[in-house]
Protein backbone atom coordinates (compact mmCIF):
# COMPACT_ATOMS: atom_id res chain seq x y z
CA UNK A 1 0.00 0.00 0.00
CA UNK A 2 2.84 2.33 0.90
CA UNK A 3 4.65 1.54 -2.35
CA UNK A 4 1.52 2.37 -4.36
CA UNK A 5 1.18 5.74 -2.64
CA UNK A 6 4.84 6.47 -3.20
CA UNK A 7 4.57 5.51 -6.87
CA UNK A 8 1.54 7.79 -7.25
CA UNK A 9 3.40 10.67 -5.63
CA UNK A 10 6.45 10.13 -7.81
CA UNK A 11 4.47 9.60 -11.00
CA UNK A 12 5.29 12.19 -13.66
CA UNK A 13 2.77 15.04 -13.72
CA UNK A 14 1.19 16.15 -17.02
CA UNK A 15 3.02 19.09 -18.59
CA UNK A 16 5.69 18.92 -15.85
CA UNK A 17 8.35 20.40 -18.12
CA UNK A 18 6.14 23.33 -19.09
CA UNK A 19 5.37 24.11 -15.45
CA UNK A 20 8.99 24.35 -14.26
CA UNK A 21 9.04 28.14 -14.24
CA UNK A 22 5.76 28.30 -12.33
CA UNK A 23 7.11 25.76 -9.86
CA UNK A 24 10.15 27.98 -9.29
CA UNK A 25 7.92 31.01 -8.76
CA UNK A 26 5.81 29.08 -6.28
CA UNK A 27 8.91 28.08 -4.33
CA UNK A 28 9.92 31.75 -4.08
CA UNK A 29 6.55 32.80 -2.61
CA UNK A 30 7.49 31.82 0.94
CA UNK A 31 10.56 34.06 0.78
CA UNK A 32 8.55 36.91 -0.74
CA UNK A 33 5.90 36.72 2.00
CA UNK A 34 8.55 36.79 4.70
CA UNK A 35 10.48 39.64 3.10
CA UNK A 36 7.68 41.84 1.81
CA UNK A 37 4.68 40.75 3.87
CA UNK A 38 4.92 43.83 6.11
CA UNK A 39 4.39 47.27 4.58
CA UNK A 40 7.06 49.73 5.77
CA UNK A 41 6.37 53.29 6.89
CA UNK A 42 6.54 55.16 3.59
CA UNK A 43 6.51 58.49 5.42
CA UNK A 44 10.12 57.90 6.56
CA UNK A 45 13.12 58.04 4.29
CA UNK A 46 14.29 54.54 5.15
CA UNK A 47 10.77 53.11 4.91
CA UNK A 48 10.20 54.78 1.55
CA UNK A 49 13.46 53.32 0.21
CA UNK A 50 12.67 49.83 1.49
CA UNK A 51 9.14 49.97 0.10
CA UNK A 52 10.34 51.09 -3.29
CA UNK A 53 12.71 48.12 -3.46
CA UNK A 54 9.83 45.82 -2.50
CA UNK A 55 7.64 47.18 -5.30
CA UNK A 56 10.40 46.65 -7.85
CA UNK A 57 11.02 43.08 -6.72
CA UNK A 58 7.32 42.17 -6.61
CA UNK A 59 6.65 43.79 -9.99
CA UNK A 60 9.49 41.82 -11.55
CA UNK A 61 8.13 38.63 -10.01
CA UNK A 62 4.60 39.35 -11.20
CA UNK A 63 5.49 40.24 -14.79
CA UNK A 64 7.92 37.35 -15.04
CA UNK A 65 5.24 34.92 -13.88
CA UNK A 66 2.76 36.32 -16.40
CA UNK A 67 5.30 36.00 -19.23
CA UNK A 68 5.91 32.41 -18.21
CA UNK A 69 2.13 31.80 -18.33
CA UNK A 70 1.86 33.21 -21.83
CA UNK A 71 4.85 31.22 -23.02
CA UNK A 72 3.55 27.99 -21.52
CA UNK A 73 0.02 28.38 -22.89
CA UNK A 74 0.90 29.73 -26.34
CA UNK A 75 1.08 26.32 -28.06
CA UNK A 76 -2.16 25.35 -26.38
CA UNK A 77 -3.83 28.61 -27.29
CA UNK A 78 -2.73 28.17 -30.87
CA UNK A 79 -4.14 24.67 -30.82
CA UNK A 80 -7.43 25.86 -29.32
CA UNK A 81 -7.69 28.53 -32.01
CA UNK A 82 -7.16 25.90 -34.70
CA UNK A 83 -9.85 23.73 -33.12
CA UNK A 84 -12.26 26.65 -32.89
CA UNK A 85 -11.75 27.67 -36.51
CA UNK A 86 -12.13 24.15 -37.82
CA UNK A 87 -15.22 23.48 -35.72
CA UNK A 88 -16.71 26.81 -36.78
CA UNK A 89 -16.45 25.82 -40.43
CA UNK A 90 -18.01 22.43 -39.80
CA UNK A 91 -20.83 23.95 -37.77
CA UNK A 92 -21.56 26.40 -40.59
CA UNK A 93 -21.86 23.57 -43.11
CA UNK A 94 -24.17 21.62 -40.80
CA UNK A 95 -26.34 24.70 -40.28
CA UNK A 96 -26.72 25.05 -44.05
CA UNK A 97 -28.06 21.51 -44.18
CA UNK A 98 -30.22 21.96 -41.07
CA UNK A 99 -31.86 25.29 -42.00
CA UNK A 100 -34.16 24.01 -44.80
CA UNK A 101 -35.42 21.24 -42.55
CA UNK A 102 -36.21 23.68 -39.78
CA UNK A 103 -37.96 26.03 -42.21
CA UNK A 104 -40.11 23.23 -43.63
CA UNK A 105 -41.02 22.07 -40.13
CA UNK A 106 -41.81 25.64 -39.04
CA UNK A 107 -44.27 26.09 -41.92
CA UNK A 108 -46.10 22.90 -41.00
CA UNK A 109 -46.15 23.78 -37.29
CA UNK A 110 -47.50 27.26 -37.97
CA UNK A 111 -50.19 25.88 -40.29
CA UNK A 112 -51.25 23.40 -37.63
CA UNK A 113 -51.32 26.16 -35.03
CA UNK A 114 -53.50 28.35 -37.24
CA UNK A 115 -55.87 25.43 -37.84
CA UNK A 116 -56.03 24.75 -34.12
CA UNK A 117 -56.78 28.39 -33.32
CA UNK A 118 -59.54 28.46 -35.95
CA UNK A 119 -60.99 25.23 -34.56
CA UNK A 120 -60.94 26.61 -31.02
CA UNK A 121 -62.62 29.83 -32.19
CA UNK A 122 -65.43 27.79 -33.78
CA UNK A 123 -65.81 25.69 -30.63
CA UNK A 124 -66.04 28.81 -28.48
CA UNK A 125 -68.67 30.27 -30.80
CA UNK A 126 -70.59 27.02 -30.50
CA UNK A 127 -70.19 27.12 -26.72
CA UNK A 128 -71.66 30.62 -26.70
CA UNK A 129 -74.71 29.48 -28.67
CA UNK A 130 -75.28 26.14 -26.95
CA UNK A 131 -74.43 26.96 -23.33
CA UNK A 132 -73.98 30.65 -22.54
CA UNK A 133 -77.16 31.57 -24.42
CA UNK A 134 -79.21 29.87 -21.69
CA UNK A 135 -78.72 33.03 -19.63
CA UNK A 136 -80.37 35.13 -22.35
CA UNK A 137 -83.23 32.63 -22.65
CA UNK A 138 -83.78 32.83 -18.89
CA UNK A 139 -84.62 36.54 -19.00
CA UNK A 140 -88.22 37.12 -17.90
CA UNK A 141 -89.04 33.47 -17.15
CA UNK A 142 -91.11 32.51 -14.12
CA UNK A 143 -89.93 29.85 -11.64
CA UNK A 144 -91.50 27.04 -13.67
CA UNK A 145 -89.78 28.14 -16.85
CA UNK A 146 -86.46 28.54 -15.06
CA UNK A 147 -86.76 25.07 -13.54
CA UNK A 148 -87.27 23.58 -17.00
CA UNK A 149 -84.32 25.53 -18.34
CA UNK A 150 -82.12 24.23 -15.53
CA UNK A 151 -83.09 20.66 -16.41
CA UNK A 152 -82.09 21.28 -20.03
CA UNK A 153 -78.77 22.86 -19.03
CA UNK A 154 -77.93 19.95 -16.75
CA UNK A 155 -78.30 17.60 -19.72
CA UNK A 156 -75.71 19.46 -21.82
CA UNK A 157 -72.93 17.11 -23.00
CA UNK A 158 -69.54 18.83 -22.95
CA UNK A 159 -67.70 15.83 -24.38
CA UNK A 160 -67.88 17.16 -27.94
CA UNK A 161 -65.89 20.32 -27.27
CA UNK A 162 -62.50 18.57 -27.67
CA UNK A 163 -59.78 21.24 -27.32
CA UNK A 164 -61.89 23.34 -24.93
CA UNK A 165 -63.57 20.57 -22.93
CA UNK A 166 -62.39 22.02 -19.61
CA UNK A 167 -63.52 25.49 -20.67
CA UNK A 168 -66.93 24.09 -21.66
CA UNK A 169 -67.31 22.30 -18.33
CA UNK A 170 -66.49 25.49 -16.44
CA UNK A 171 -68.96 27.51 -18.53
CA UNK A 172 -71.70 24.93 -18.00
CA UNK A 173 -71.11 25.07 -14.25
CA UNK A 174 -71.22 28.89 -14.31
CA UNK A 175 -74.46 28.97 -16.30
CA UNK A 176 -76.13 26.42 -14.02
CA UNK A 177 -75.10 28.33 -10.92
CA UNK A 178 -76.52 31.56 -12.37
CA UNK A 179 -79.78 29.87 -13.41
CA UNK A 180 -80.23 28.37 -9.95
CA UNK A 181 -79.67 31.77 -8.36
CA UNK A 182 -82.29 33.32 -10.66
CA UNK A 183 -84.72 30.47 -9.95
CA UNK A 184 -84.36 30.96 -6.19
CA UNK A 185 -84.85 34.72 -6.59
CA UNK A 186 -87.97 34.18 -8.74
CA UNK A 187 -89.45 31.81 -6.16
CA UNK A 188 -88.83 34.36 -3.44
CA UNK A 189 -90.47 37.13 -5.49
CA UNK A 190 -93.46 34.90 -6.15
CA UNK A 191 -93.77 34.04 -2.46
CA UNK A 192 -93.62 37.69 -1.42
CA UNK A 193 -96.20 38.64 -4.06
CA UNK A 194 -98.57 35.93 -2.81
CA UNK A 195 -98.13 37.13 0.75
CA UNK A 196 -98.86 40.72 -0.25
CA UNK A 197 -101.93 39.62 -2.21
CA UNK A 198 -103.24 37.63 0.75
CA UNK A 199 -102.64 40.55 3.10
CA UNK A 200 -104.49 42.92 0.76
CA UNK A 201 -107.37 40.46 0.39
CA UNK A 202 -107.68 40.03 4.15
CA UNK A 203 -107.49 43.78 4.65
CA UNK A 204 -110.23 44.42 2.08
CA UNK A 205 -112.45 41.75 3.63
CA UNK A 206 -111.90 43.19 7.08
CA UNK A 207 -112.84 46.66 5.87
CA UNK A 208 -115.97 45.28 4.23
CA UNK A 209 -117.04 43.49 7.41
CA UNK A 210 -116.33 46.54 9.52
CA UNK A 211 -118.40 48.69 7.18
CA UNK A 212 -121.22 46.15 7.29
CA UNK A 213 -121.23 45.95 11.10
CA UNK A 214 -120.79 49.66 11.89
CA UNK A 215 -124.08 51.44 12.90
CA UNK A 216 -125.20 54.31 10.77
CA UNK A 217 -123.92 57.54 12.19
CA UNK A 218 -126.12 60.58 11.91
CA UNK A 219 -124.31 63.74 12.85
CA UNK A 220 -126.28 66.50 14.57
CA UNK A 221 -126.45 69.74 12.62
CA UNK A 222 -124.13 72.48 13.77
CA UNK A 223 -124.84 76.19 13.65
CA UNK A 224 -124.96 77.39 10.10
CA UNK A 225 -125.62 73.91 8.64
CA UNK A 226 -128.35 73.40 6.08
CA UNK A 227 -130.27 70.12 5.91
CA UNK A 228 -132.90 68.86 3.50
CA UNK A 229 -135.71 66.32 3.82
CA UNK A 230 -138.14 65.47 1.05
CA UNK A 231 -137.00 68.53 -0.89
CA UNK A 232 -137.64 70.95 2.03
CA UNK A 233 -134.66 73.13 3.09
CA UNK A 234 -134.15 73.71 6.83
CA UNK A 235 -131.85 76.34 8.30
CA UNK A 236 -130.67 76.76 11.92
CA UNK A 237 -131.69 80.41 11.96
CA UNK A 238 -135.32 79.28 11.66
CA UNK A 239 -136.30 77.14 14.72
CA UNK A 240 -139.45 76.05 12.99
CA UNK A 241 -137.34 74.65 10.18
CA UNK A 242 -135.38 72.43 12.62
CA UNK A 243 -138.58 71.17 14.14
CA UNK A 244 -139.81 70.32 10.67
CA UNK A 245 -136.49 68.63 9.91
CA UNK A 246 -136.81 66.48 13.02
CA UNK A 247 -140.24 65.37 11.94
CA UNK A 248 -139.02 64.63 8.43
CA UNK A 249 -135.98 62.65 9.63
CA UNK A 250 -138.21 60.48 11.80
CA UNK A 251 -139.80 59.24 8.60
CA UNK A 252 -136.36 58.14 7.17
CA UNK A 253 -135.70 54.48 8.03
CA UNK A 254 -132.53 53.86 10.10
CA UNK A 255 -129.66 51.87 8.55
CA UNK A 256 -129.87 48.17 9.35
CA UNK A 257 -126.41 46.55 8.83
CA UNK A 258 -127.57 43.20 10.21
CA UNK A 259 -130.50 43.16 7.83
CA UNK A 260 -128.27 44.08 4.90
CA UNK A 261 -125.90 41.29 5.89
CA UNK A 262 -128.78 38.79 5.98
CA UNK A 263 -129.90 39.94 2.56
CA UNK A 264 -126.36 39.54 1.13
CA UNK A 265 -125.98 36.07 2.63
CA UNK A 266 -129.27 34.95 1.11
CA UNK A 267 -128.92 36.71 -2.23
CA UNK A 268 -125.21 36.28 -2.95
CA UNK A 269 -124.28 33.18 -0.95
CA UNK A 270 -127.59 31.38 -1.57
CA UNK A 271 -128.25 30.63 2.13
CA UNK A 272 -131.71 30.10 3.47
CA UNK A 273 -132.94 32.55 6.15
CA UNK A 274 -131.99 30.27 9.05
CA UNK A 275 -128.48 29.72 7.74
CA UNK A 276 -128.07 33.43 7.00
CA UNK A 277 -128.99 34.32 10.61
CA UNK A 278 -126.45 31.81 11.99
CA UNK A 279 -123.65 33.12 9.78
CA UNK A 280 -124.44 36.79 10.47
CA UNK A 281 -124.49 36.13 14.22
CA UNK A 282 -121.15 34.34 14.02
CA UNK A 283 -119.68 37.30 12.11
CA UNK A 284 -120.86 39.80 14.70
CA UNK A 285 -119.56 37.67 17.57
CA UNK A 286 -116.16 37.30 15.91
CA UNK A 287 -116.36 33.53 15.40
CA UNK A 288 -115.95 34.08 11.65
CA UNK A 289 -113.14 36.42 10.64
CA UNK A 290 -113.00 36.06 6.84
CA UNK A 291 -115.92 35.74 4.46
CA UNK A 292 -115.68 35.76 0.68
CA UNK A 293 -118.96 36.17 -1.20
CA UNK A 294 -119.06 35.58 -4.94
CA UNK A 295 -122.01 35.76 -7.28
Amino acid sequence: MGNAAEQLHNAPQPYAAELVELDNAEQQMAELREKYGTVPDYSTKEGYKTGKQAIQALTKMRTGTDKARLAITKPHRDFIEQVNQRAKGLIGEVEQLEAPHREAKREVDEAEQRAKEARIAQLRERLEKEVTSYLDTAEGLDPTGLAGLIDEAEAIDTGGYFDITKEAEDEKARVLATLRERHAAALERERLAAEREEIERERAELERLRAAQAPAETSAPTPGDVATADGTVFCQEDPDDWEGLGSALQDVPAADPFGEMLEDLQTVAGLDPSQAVDVASAIQSGDIRHVSLQQ
